[in-house]
Parts: C-alpha cells; structure tokens; sequence
C-alpha cells in the first residue's frame, strides 16, 4: 500500500490538489523554559490553596492549620477567649450565675449549684468553649450524668466531642429527622455504619448564628482564611530570604599569573583549601574526612585574576534590603482588620495603650465579644436547665440568667465615643464643642429617660449655662441625616446597650458564690 503522504505530494505537484493535513499524535514538547514551568506551577498552586474550603469538615481543617502555625492568629483567638470569658486583662474572672433574690430556698439553691460547678469544673472549661467556638464556630458537647447510692441522678461533666465527627441528622429540607436524636457521631459522613445517636438531652450545641452549623462564622472565615494563609507564607519567605541572602561573604581575588588558562582553576581550589579546609564527619567509619562539602551561604568566594590584575579581597554584603519588613507587616495589618482585632491587643503596637489609641475597631471588637458571648449564653442556660431539673427544680418558676462581665475598657470607649458625637455636632453645627450640652445627645438623640440617665451612671449629665444654645428642629434634622454622625451614634447605642443590659440582668438577683456581706468587711 502507497504511503499517504507520497500520494498527497503527488497530487498537489502533478494535479495541484491542496493537500490534507492530519493532526500530529505526537506530544509536543513543553517549550518554555524551566523558571517558566516552576513559575506557572507555583501560581497554580497558589490560587488553589487560595481557595475557600467547600465542605465542613475541611474548613475546620485550615481553621486548626491557622492556630498552629500563625502567631497571630493564635494570639487572636486568645485574646477572644479572654475577653469573652473574664471581660479584659483586669476585669472579673468569669461568668456568674444569679438568681432570684427572694426565692425562699436560694441559699440551698445556691449550695446545690456551687457544688455542681465544682466537679464539674464548668467555669474552667468555659475558656476553652469560647476559644473553639470563636476559632470553628461550633463546640459540641455531651452531658455525662451519674447516680449515687439513693439513685439520686446529677451531671458529672460535660464532655468535649470530637467536632469532625458530628453531624447534624437532618433532611434535605434542613430540618432533623428526629427531634429527640438530633445529632449523629461517626467517623466519617458517608461511612456505611449508622454512628452513634445521640439523645437531646445528652447534647449541648454551641454555635454562631441561626443555621445548624455555626462554621462560616468563624473568625476565620472568609477573608482572614485567606489573608491567614498569605501571611504564613510571606513570614516564611522572610526567613528563607535571611537564610539565603543575608550573609556577609569574602571574594579572594587569586594572582593565577603564568598558570594555564586550563588549570587556574584547579590552582584556586588548591590555593582555597591550603587556608580553609573542611572537616566533615564520614557516617560509615565515624573519622574525620578532609572533603569540600558543599558550599555553604556563608562560605567565601574565590575568584582567579589574569596578569596585572591586583589580588585584592572584598567584602560581600548580604542583601541590604533584607531588614525591609514592610509586605509581612502588611498583612499582618490586614490579618488583624479583618478578624476585628485592635492590634494593639495583639502586641505588635508600639507605645503603651491611652485614650487616644481607641478606635472604630475597639466598637467592632467589642461587638464581636458581644456576639459570642450570647452564642455560650443559650448552651451554658440548658447546661443549668438540666441541672435544675434533676434536683427537682422548676427552672420557668423563678428568675435566673448567666451574666458575663463586661469589657474592662468600656467605660472608656464611652466616654471617649461622647466626645466624638459632641465634636461631630459642634463640628456640623460650625460652633465651639462646649455649646453642645450632654443632655442633649442624651435625651434627644438617644432617646434616654431622667431614671435611665441616672442609672447609667459612667456619664454624668451635664449642667445647662448661658453658653448653651438652643438647638432648633432645622438643626436637628440636619444633625440627624450626618452618614459619619449616624454610625457613631449607632456605637453610642450599642455601649449603652451593653452597659445597661448587664445591670438590669442583676437587678433583683443574687450572684450565686458572692458573700456580699463578707465582700462589705474585706474593704473596711
């Protein structure tokens, strides 16, 4: 048989019939050269680790990847825990439980209780939930309950379960298939074997918002996942570039003169191992050997000269640049900003913490506080709520709430946010900042009553003076439409909030393991 393509030569040289082209089978070759492979690889690679984790299990993976291996994110996460559970460095020590004060029974109550917490050792292990459930987002948790001799029933421990093997056992609808067995362990989502089912109450879920699991609220999520990762990554080139390019070398220059231009080589090494010889350890005999291991980034350099050239040594400075800091510290910023962390918390500020150091970012942090401390709320009053009702308590007949201790700084952040808000206005107002009296950003704008005004207590109204002016309804709809004014009042509100709401959560209520009387003669 003729081969093809010697007939399709012939018939496009003798006939003029354009020849048909076939499709090579043969592989081509890659033609870039090797930086430009490694370079393609490596950004490949890069976009994607950059990738957010899809599935549950996975982003509880780069979470834990995160604290063990960023400074910062370890440091963040801390802190988070600290704030959550004692308030601030200097604030109370942890959360308290306070009950009715005139229930009849509350010193029994308050024995019961104590004694509970303390083989329990629920107050210990609250810093744990905070920081597990600031870090994944969820922290579950199993009741363990004993019987005593009378078959009296009460809680041993509360059980931290291992969070990559729980699942919620719900439907495609979203909701449980079974109320009373709503979670499932087992070692894997799709393992053939049906897990353990756990009862309702035997479980406690922590979590972070409304939905069955509470892991894209995360600190962690989003943005400083990503961010996280670049910052581990640029930390590290940091430390390969110092180990590379920070060295100070010698350059010898070697008079070769009348050596053959094929030997001066050899006659430098000769020359370089007559003044700096190597020993290296053989790991088969155990001796000393005499060897040129291989070159060392410290090590100097030693160049031949032809004839009239000077023989000289130089020094070789390392990278001058190498002190330049500025892209990790860049990250480092945007890693803080985007978990909400002042990073003044996190000790890279310099200079000791004052007043005119807080910031926006505090109000934020102190709103995330906030929001995790009411995401333990709900876990930590079912603990309670089966606690009570084993010992025969009603918990719906009396009033009882878990109270955590506010942020250490903020009565600073109030006081520091009133004077904003009064510049804003004076500022809007075109005055001086004493025209604008307290009382009005108090009573107008924060909408506050005289008893409110008096139990807030941190800001004292102040006094009316002929300097005051009186601020007219055009005014106060002008003062009122302000973008910038609106958020810093909208952080006014939210201080308030806080302060008030951990006072009236006491009004009425005894701290359970609080003498007051005994706290009274300490400070005499």
């Amino acid at each position: 048989m003729a081969d093809k393509g010697l007939i399709n030569f012939i018939k496009h040289k003798v006939l003029g019939v354009k020849p048909v082209i076939t499709k090579t089978t043969e592989v081509r070759p890659d033609q870039r050269g090797a930086g430009a492979q490694l370079f393609s690889f490596l950004k490949n690679w890069y976009y994607e680790e950059l990738k957010d984790a899809r599935d549950r299990i996975s982003k509880y993976d780069k979470f834990e990847f995160l604290d063990k291996n960023l400074a910062e994110a370890t440091t963040g996460l801390n802190v988070y825990a600290d704030n959550i559970v004692s308030g601030a460095r200097g604030g109370e020590e942890n959360y308290k439980l306070a009950i009715d004060e005139a229930l009849p029974n509350r010193k029994e109550i308050e024995e019961k209780i104590q004694i509970m917490e303390r083989r329990t050792k629920i107050k210990d292990q609250v810093w744990e939930i905070a920081r597990n459930l600031t870090r994944d987002g969820d922290f579950w948790g199993e009741i363990v309950y004993f019987q005593d001799e009378d078959k009296n029933t009460g809680i041993l421990k509360l059980k931290k379960l291992p969070i990559r093997q729980i699942y919620a056992d719900i439907d495609e609808y979203g909701s449980f298939k079974d109320s009373d067995k709503p979670y499932v362990q087992k070692s894997e989502i799709y393992s053939q074997s049906a897990g353990i089912a756990f009862d309702d109450w035997r479980i406690i879920h922590f979590k972070i918002g409304s939905d069955i699991y509470g892991v894209d609220n995360s600190i962690f999520a989003n943005a400083s996942q990503r961010i996280g990762r670049q910052l581990l990554w640029t930390d590290d080139s940091m430390v390969l570039a110092r180990l590379s390019r920070a060295w100070m070398r010698y350059a010898f220059f070697v008079d070769t003169s009348g050596v053959m231009p094929s030997e001066k080589f050899e006659y430098v090494s000769r020359w370089k191992n007559q003044m700096k010889q190597a020993e290296v350890i053989n790991r088969t005999t155990g001796r000393i050997d005499y060897e040129n291991p291989p070159p060392m980034p410290d090590e100097d350099i030693f160049i031949p000269v032809e004839k009239d050239s000077r023989q000289d040594v130089k020094q070789l400075v390392g990278d001058m640049n190498i002190g330049n800091i500025t892209d990790v510290e860049y990250f480092q910023a945007k890693f803080f900003m985007a978990i909400n962390l002042p990073k003044v918390y996190g000790g890279v500020e310099e200079g000791v913490r004052a007043k005119a150091t807080i910031g926006q970012i505090d109000v934020q942090f102190a709103r995330q506080v906030r929001r995790r401390q009411n995401a333990i709320k709900p876990g930590l009053r079912e603990f309670y709520e089966k606690f009570f009702i084993l010992n025969g308590i009603d918990p719906e007949s009396f009033k009882w709430s878990i109270v955590f201790p506010p942020l250490a700084t903020l009565d600073e952040m109030l006081k520091w946010q009133m004077e904003k808000i009064k510049a804003e206005i004076a500022e809007i107002l075109v005055v001086k900042i004493g025209a604008v009296n307290i009382d009005y950003v108090l009573e107008v704008i924060l909408e506050m009553n005289q008893e409110q005004i008096k139990r807030f207590g941190t800001i004292t109204p102040g006094t009316k003076s002929e300097k005051d002016i009186e601020l007219t309804p055009e005014m106060e709809i002008k003062i009122k439409k302000d973008p910038y004014l609106r958020q810093m009042l909208n952080d006014l509100r939210d201080l308030v909030s806080w302060k008030m709401s951990h006072e009236e959560d006491l009004v009425g209520k005894a701290e359970v393991g609080i003498n007051r009387e005994k706290n009274l003669n300490d400070l005499d």
